[in-house]
């Protein structure tokens, strides 16, 4: 009795597999991960097309299913199932009325794509006009980082020296002096020293504020105290002027 080839079926553990979940602002992470777990599966043509469904029927009379169109449906929907797990609830909506993993795949491409340049622009956009305005050093820093980080995931990274020179260019007047110090040395430096040394400054700035407050704090006082001790004198002598 001959053996028969039954096709071998692959299943995908989403959290194992996938475990990065689309959201609107990481699709082109997303895809790379989709993308670089099905071609190691031998897998991607479900998602490109490329791997095209088979004849439903064995027969001339459309009576018997063809076997291997029944393993490539149950391939292709284990596929979709598992795209469709690594989507966040937001997402889960946009391909929940597709037949196959190839019609998912191009409509998450198609409506997530442009999002993604938009965001991009967007992001780009805050980090080139993103004042410190009055935020501390820690603050503002940490959130210029973020806007970075958000950039790269988005797969349109920023590099630490152009960070760098956005956070020069918008720390405010006050920094000018560390800032103009900092542009003339040979070596870039880091956004890590760069936090440190502009926190060094922001506290250097924030002791000499507090001592020129005392000292005004102390020639106020002063001032008083001589304003009162001249009023004493003057009603003394015109006292005495009387008597």
């Amino acid at each position: 009795m001959a053996a028969t080839n039954t096709p071998i079926i692959t299943h995908l553990h989403t959290p194992t597999h996938l475990p990065i979940k689309l959201t609107s602002s990481n699709f082109p992470i997303w895809k790379k991960q989709v993308e670089s777990t099905l071609i190691g599966l031998d897998l991607l043509g479900y998602i490109t097309g490329s791997t095209t469904a088979p004849t439903k029927y064995s027969d001339t009379a459309r009576t018997e299913i063809n076997p291997a169109y029944t393993a490539w449906f149950r391939q292709d929907q284990i596929i979709l199932s598992a795209i469709l797990g690594s989507l966040s609830n937001v997402l889960q909506p946009v391909i929940s009325s597709v037949a196959s993993a190839s019609d998912a795949w191009t409509r998450l491409s198609t409506s997530c794509a442009a999002t993604s340049k938009g965001r991009v622009v967007s992001l780009k956009a805050k980090l080139a006009k993103n004042l410190r305005a009055n935020r501390s050093i820690d603050s503002y820093m940490r959130e210029m980082r973020a806007i970075a980080d958000d950039l790269a995931l988005a797969q349109s990274p920023v590099s630490e020296e152009d960070l760098v020179v956005h956070i020069f260019t918008q720390l405010g007047d006050e920094y000018n002096p560390i800032v103009s110090a900092l542009r003339v040395r040979t070596e870039t430096i880091s956004f890590s020293e760069l936090h440190d040394v502009l926190t060094d400054f922001e506290g250097l700035m924030k002791d000499n504020e507090a001592a020129s407050h005392i000292h005004m704090l102390v020639a106020n006082a002063t001032q008083r105290r001589y304003n009162g001790s001249a009023d004493f004198q003057s009603q003394t002598y015109n006292r005495r002027g009387r008597g």
